[in-house]
């Protein structure tokens, strides 16, 4: 993949964090109580535990959990990293 096709696929901030939520749902998420069925909340873009009804963020336990920079600039670094 290039510079050009990279920003094709991931040109805006929803482009990458629709890639990371997929990415993330084919791993799983687990909750700090253990329990892995989940509701998505896509207003916050955070999961909550179908058990203890804790929120998850998509960032969470996750090397950006407590960045502030968006998505858009994490996959731009990581890109430009792996080139």
């Amino acid at each position: 993949m290039n510079i050009f096709s990279f920003t094709t696929h991931f040109g805006r901030e929803e482009d990458c964090r629709i890639h990371f939520k997929e990415q993330r749902d084919k791993i799983g998420v687990v909750c700090k109580c253990g329990h892995k069925e989940h509701f998505w909340i896509k207003s916050i873009w955070s999961y909550e535990c179908k058990k203890c009804r804790k929120r998850i963020s998509l960032k969470s336990g996750t090397i950006m959990q407590n960045s502030n920079l968006s998505f858009l600039i994490w996959y731009k670094t990581m890109f430009l990293m792996s080139v």
